[in-house]
């Protein structure tokens, strides 16, 4: 455990000790009570309830609100795991905010040897939508190391149906894109994208009715 961690994890036991001693003191054996439960309540949110709502937000495509929930849990994180997995949020959030530069540096940062192989999926997935536009042949090469590792993750998917549609290659995109809900429903976010990009590849292969029909069911999810 790096310093940082430790610091954080020493801070936060003191916190929780602290306040009961205050409240005791104050208010006797009542107040050491309210005090524990004041620290208990607090490090279940910082543990459980932040990290939901941060994931919820960001599945809403709120993705303002979600960058400043994952930057508290970074900045209180006491596992660099848990710090690296909020890092790679934000820096999703980013990606989806078109930041493309924060995305980058963000991801710059990290030591790809550290990443365990969920962390780098995510990692290599994130790369790849920040090259997209710039460098879709990159971005294929980085999103199909991605799929080699998780090739179940509906997100990481659409990153490859994505860059293969700037690449023109519209019939491998569509069969990736139409096998996204094989798993059942998508999040409304990813499933509005998914539309979009639909629409886009047949409005390439020269097909202007499946593309509207598309752009709609991607207009009535996203209402």
């Amino acid at each position: 455990m790096a310093a940082r961690h430790v610091g954080r994890l020493a801070s936060w036991v003191v916190f929780c000790g602290l306040v009961p001693a205050l409240l005791g003191a104050a208010l006797g054996r009542r107040g050491v009570a309210i005090g524990v439960g004041v620290g208990i309540v607090v490090t279940l949110w910082l543990l459980l309830r932040l990290p939901r709502a941060a994931h919820a937000a960001f599945e809403a495509a709120r993705y303002g609100q979600a960058a400043r929930r994952y930057r508290v849990i970074a900045s209180l994180a006491f596992t660099a795991a848990r710090e690296r997995a909020a890092l790679l949020s934000r820096a999703g959030c980013d990606l989806g905010a078109g930041r493309l530069d924060a995305a980058e540096r963000l991801l710059a940062g990290f030591d790809e040897r550290v990443l365990d192989a969920a962390e780098r999926v995510t990692w290599l997935n994130n790369r790849a939508c920040a090259a997209l536009d710039a460098d879709p042949h990159t971005a294929l090469s980085l999103v199909e190391q991605a799929v080699a590792l998780r090739p179940d993750v509906p997100a990481v998917q659409h990153t490859r149906a994505t860059a293969l549609i700037t690449l023109g290659r519209f019939d491998e995109a569509i069969a990736i894109l139409e096998a996204m809900r094989a798993g059942g429903e998508l999040a409304p976010a990813l499933e509005t994208v998914r539309c979009r990009e639909l629409a886009r590849a047949w409005q390439h292969k020269g097909q202007p009715d499946y593309a509207a029909d598309y752009l709609e069911r991607a207009r009535l999810v996203a209402r």
